[in-house]
């Protein structure tokens, strides 16, 4: 799993679990080699403490984080008011425990789940140091007022760690969030910008097929055109000459009429009549040539 893709509560959870692995251990080793009793009081309780780390582990690698939170939890403080309850003298170690993970635990869930963490705390110890206080004598106390005093101390120390915890956290959620929307709007963005990137390399590949084409079309009708004009060329220099042949014999009949007096005029119309013939069907051929 990469670490930077985890939420921050999860990772802070991870970081949190193998810390207090490492830590029981140290304890059980510590307190084996000085008490050698495997089975005594503390060796029980950091079994347990122990074996809420490994399940909750578990737990959380199989994807039940919240589960995972409140199960350690809760454990680990019932654990703390039993090590409370059971010890000869009053203890301040254990209730500090119980403040310690009620606060970081808190932290990690969401929505109502922090406050029912806040209140089986402040409760728990509310019984444990009302239970002290009925039986000071079992803790070596003359009276309960040391007691009642520690109890109050505490118990607003927690309630100032928690409403603290709630301000902050509730911020951090805030900024996270806005932060998460700032990103999808940023990402939003650079999917349109890549979008329109996408559409203007179209374009512009369409624009250039476009110009490549007109230009192979324009190429390709000037040359049609100058064909054309050649072919144009060709024909009105050809049939110019065509034509003045039989204009230049007709122009010699009508020389020839001014000329003789007895002259047979049906002979002449005759001549001339084939003559201009001849000059209309080289008309009619050039316009037949314009036409294609």
């Amino acid at each position: 799993m990469n670490t930077f893709a985890k939420p921050i509560e999860e990772f802070f959870f991870e970081s949190l679990l193998k810390v207090s692995l490492f830590g029981v251990l140290v304890v059980l080793t510590v307190d084996y080699y000085f008490t050698g009793l495997i089975v005594a009081r503390s060796a029980i309780i950091n079994f347990s403490i122990l074996a809420a780390i490994i399940i909750a582990f578990v737990l959380y690698r199989s994807g039940n984080f919240t589960v995972a939170v409140l199960m350690i939890a809760f454990i680990t403080m019932a654990a703390m008011f039993y090590q409370s309850i059971e010890a000869d003298t009053i203890t301040t170690s254990s209730m500090a425990v119980v403040m310690v993970v009620g606060f970081s635990f808190s932290v990690l869930l969401k929505g109502k789940l922090p406050w029912i963490l806040h209140v089986f705390t402040l409760a728990g110890m509310s019984v444990i140091f009302t239970w002290l206080a009925l039986h000071p004598l079992r803790y070596s106390k003359p009276d309960a007022s040391d007691i009642i005093v520690a109890g109050v101390t505490y118990q607003i120390l927690y309630f100032v760690l928690a409403y603290s915890s709630k301000i902050l956290k509730g911020r951090y959620d805030e900024a996270i969030k806005n932060l998460a929307a700032t990103n999808m709007e940023l990402v939003e963005k650079s999917h349109e910008i890549e979008t329109q990137n996408e559409e203007l390399t179209q374009s512009q590949e369409n624009l250039f097929h476009l110009n490549s084409h007109l230009e192979s079309l324009v190429e390709e009708r000037t040359k049609e055109v100058q064909r054309q004009n050649e072919q144009l060329i060709h024909y009105a220099y050809s049939n110019a000459h065509h034509v003045r042949g039989p204009l230049a014999r007709v122009l010699g009949l009508i020389q020839l009429s001014k000329m003789e007096a007895n002259l047979d005029y049906q002979f002449l119309f005759q001549k001339i009549e084939e003559q201009s013939k001849e000059m209309d069907e080289v008309v009619k051929s050039i316009n037949r040539a314009l036409e294609k």
